[in-house]
């Protein structure tokens, strides 16, 4: 039985899908639609929700694993150093997360605020609802790499 199966993005692209190699489809997601989507709205995060929509209806539709979607993202990880961060003119921090020094900012006024730690993990908990995994994920490794390799 064949590994490789077609399948058909939103805009009509078919594609040979190798579940063993699937970096064909993660190439094309962000050929097709990323860039495009990103070119329109200029808009970093709307442009990743799309292709993280588009991944969760192909692996509805065609029965795909839902590790495809980290697969995907750490694609677009490979993209920032190179044709993103040209297309936006800005660093790969910028664009994952514009207002990365902000949330650290805040983050040390709350810690510095004497708040006690039920009052301390409901702030910390608004502040960071509205941000997507992706970004909390860049916002970990930030704090990190600023505590542990300094």
């Amino acid at each position: 039985m064949s590994d490789v199966k077609k399948i058909e993005l939103s805009t009509g692209t078919e594609i040979d899908f190798d579940k063993k190699a699937p970096k064909t489809l993660f190439e094309m997601i962000i050929s097709e639609i990323l860039i495009p989507k990103y070119k329109e709205n200029a808009d970093w995060n709307l442009s990743l929700n799309i292709i993280i929509e588009e991944m969760n209806h192909l692996i509805i539709k065609y029965d795909l694993t839902p590790k495809l979607k980290l697969g995907l993202l750490n694609n677009v990880e490979d993209h920032l150093d190179k044709d993103i961060e040209e297309l936006t003119g800005v660093d790969k921090i910028e664009i994952l997360f514009l207002n990365m020094d902000d949330y650290v900012e805040d983050i040390r006024t709350l810690m510095l605020a004497g708040k006690d730690k039920e009052d301390l993990r409901t702030s910390m908990a608004q502040m960071i609802m509205p941000l997507t995994i992706f970004e909390l994920s860049e916002l970990f490794i930030y704090l990190g790499k600023r505590t542990f390799l300094k």
